[in-house]
């Protein structure tokens, strides 16, 4: 039977199955063709490579290597033999002990590399000493063939070293002791040179020591500067206390204490014992009486005269305190002076000793930095003595190397199987290429099928009934449940009744905002001047109602709710479909119940869907919508291509003819 399955049958699942049965029959002997062509060469590439690469054997030994370490501190000590072990795994290897090592093999008859120049250095890249971390042992490795020369090779290397460093260290210990001996000797002689020139020096100068004090000359300069700071004291506190008594005589006040004047004392204890008789009169007699009396008389003219004597006492003392303190003066004045030519006479003797004297102290000091190294190098020629025979290198071998039994690399085994499965993937890659240039267009295919498949033939093509009149369209609206939708009169009915705030949140419904976005829309994302309003995370278009509503809104009530455009009894949803239900019965509306904040949305949406609005753009204006609302909203869009945002009018219709604002 010929069936083309291009026409009405060719949607039959069961044929659909059986056809390519009997059509595939060339193309998978040209697979199953390029796929073992593939593989074997491939395959046979690789294991020839594998093979044919030659076995290279490994052995390996280890040996401890203890160098003692030198300094003052464990820590020094313990630095300086971890950096003599590195030092010696370096040798180990060099190119010296490599070339002995060589020659012994050479004595005891141990084959060379074929056709080779240079069999040390051959022999050379074989090795690698390793230290193992935190030890001193090191490992060391022979890569290379024939086998049976490795452990040769490296037992003999091993050997080789343990006589060199032997030898090595007994030749710089006895030069370390000599040259520290010879080192303490030439010491010792300079030393006794500068003691002998710091002696012969100290006399000359009349150098006593150091102190600067038991030397004449600066103790006498010393004891000059002392007087003369004591002298420049006592000057200083003369001319204070002249200027003071010129002071207290200009302005009248007493030089002359009674206590310093015995005189003075008398004449004040008389002229008080006075008043004190003449206050005694004064409270006994009156004044008048006072006047005619004789003995009153006598005694004013007494303290009277009392007082001319203290006056004149007291202006003598005055005179002899100021000569006093004026002698005074003039004496430190001239000791001063004295002391300071005494003191410039003294200047340049004092400077010759003081360079004398550093000098002295200079070749002092050179002279206790030569006794400390002298010190240090005879302790050190001495240790060095006493200690090169316990402080000796010691070379443990730990495991010898031994001949290898099977080859260190190439693994044949574990690459031959990697070699096998990237054949495997490379004749699958190769396969499938092959396939891709040999595709042939459908076509008619001769289907050859029993009697009993061709008795269902007819059954089977028909096409169900309950599918032919539905379209993609209405079962994509199936797939989430739409609110009411209001037409542009209900809308404008309604917004006319409804209060200025509840108004603004029902714009915003209508401009693209959502119930939350509205809750929690600042003034701050309101821009009147550019007429835009700033979601979260989109820009909004304001429609001319809106703008006008917001501006009149804001004047009104300004910041009042702490930034938030709509006032805290709007804010949540259930608020809001209630104010609306109220609005809606109060308008008149039928069906006032199913009028709520998401028929006003779905108004909005659905009014750009049905203007052919690209989904893509619809979250741009809405915000993104959930997978199962947007299927629903495709039973709204219109049919054909779906036009640009600038093709769309974003306001809708019934904004244009509300009142309020």
């Amino acid at each position: 039977m010929i069936r083309d399955d291009t026409g009405p049958a060719s949607l039959d699942p069961f044929w659909t199955g059986i056809a390519p049965t009997y059509r595939a029959a060339p193309a998978l002997r040209r697979r199953v063709a390029v796929f073992g062509v593939a593989f074997l060469l491939l395959a046979s590439l690789s294991l020839l490579y594998d093979y044919s690469r030659p076995a290279e054997y490994r052995t390996a030994a280890r040996l401890r290597i203890d160098m003692p370490g030198h300094g003052d501190t464990a820590d020094e000590r313990r630095s300086a033999s971890r950096a003599a072990f590195l030092t010696e795994v370096e040798v180990l290897t060099s190119r010296p002990t490599v070339d002995k090592a060589v020659g012994r093999l050479a004595i005891i008859g141990v084959p060379m590399p074929d056709e080779s120049l240079d069999p040390a250095e051959d022999y050379r890249r074989m090795l690698t000493a390793t230290p193992v971390d935190g030890t001193n042992v090191v490992q060391l490795t022979a890569n290379g063939s024939p086998p049976e020369v490795l452990p040769t090779l490296v037992n003999t290397l091993i050997d080789v070293y343990r006589n060199q460093l032997a030898e090595r260290y007994r030749q710089d210990s006895s030069s370390r002791a000599a040259k520290a001996q010879a080192e303490a000797e030439r010491l010792a002689v300079r030393v006794t040179e500068k003691r002998e020139a710091l002696d012969e020096f100290r006399s000359r100068h009349d150098i006593v020591s150091l102190e600067r004090e038991e030397n004449q000359v600066l103790s006498q300069v010393k004891g000059v500067g002392q007087s003369l700071n004591i002298a420049n004291d006592r000057l200083v506190a003369a001319e204070a206390k002249l200027r003071s008594l010129r002071d207290s005589v200009a302005a009248g006040n007493p030089v002359v204490r009674a206590r310093d004047n015995p005189t003075l004392s008398n004449l004040e204890q008389r002229a008080s014992q006075l008043r004190e008789e003449q206050h005694e009169m004064e409270r006994t007699y009156t004044p008048d009486f006072l006047a005619f009396d004789p003995r009153a008389k006598a005694l004013r003219m007494r303290l009277a005269n009392l007082d001319e004597q203290m006056k004149q006492v007291r202006e003598g003392g005055q005179r002899a305190a100021l000569n006093e303190a004026e002698e005074e003066v003039t004496a430190a004045r001239a000791a001063v002076e004295r002391l300071k030519q005494q003191a410039g006479g003294d200047r340049r003797a004092v400077q010759a000793f003081t360079a004398r004297l550093g000098e002295f102290k200079a070749m002092q000091e050179e002279l206790a930095g030569l006794e400390d190294m002298h010190r240090a190098a005879v302790v050190q020629a001495t240790g060095l003595q006493a200690a090169e025979r316990i402080r000796v290198p010691e070379i443990t071998l730990l495991e010898a190397a031994f001949a290898p039994g099977e080859p260190w690399r190439p693994q044949y085994g574990r690459d031959a199987a990697i070699g096998v499965s990237a054949s495997l993937l490379l004749a699958l890659l190769a396969t499938w290429i092959v396939e891709l240039f040999n595709r042939t267009p459908a076509g008619p295919s001769l289907v050859v099928a029993p009697a009993w498949v061709r008795s269902l033939q007819a059954p089977a093509a028909r096409t169900p009934e309950p599918l032919a009149g539905i379209s993609p369209s209405a079962l994509l609206a199936g797939a989430a449940q739409l609110p009411r939708e209001l037409n542009d009169a209900e809308i404008a009915q309604l917004l006319d009744e409804l209060p200025d705030d509840l108004g603004i949140v029902a714009l915003g419904l209508l401009s693209g905002l959502s119930i939350d976005e509205i809750a929690r829309l600042e003034w701050a994302a309101v821009d009147l001047e550019h007429r835009r309003i700033r979601p979260p995370d989109r820009t909004l278009r304001l429609s001319p109602a809106f703008e006008r509503q917001l501006d009149a809104y804001r004047g009104r009530r300004g910041d009042a709710d702490g930034g938030l455009v709509v006032p805290a009894p709007l804010r949540t949803r259930e608020a809001v479909d209630a104010a609306l239900l109220y609005a809606a019965h109060d308008a008149g509306l039928a069906g006032a119940d199913e009028i709520t904040a998401a028929s006003l949305r779905h108004s909005y949406v659905a009014y750009l869907v049905r203007q052919g609005v690209r989904f893509a753009d619809l979250a741009g204006i809405v915000g993104r919508l959930p997978a199962d609302l947007l299927g629903a909203y495709t039973a709204l869009s219109p049919a054909g291509r779906k036009r640009a945002l600038d093709e769309i009018d974003l306001f809708h219709p019934a904004l244009r003819q509300i009142r309020f604002g």
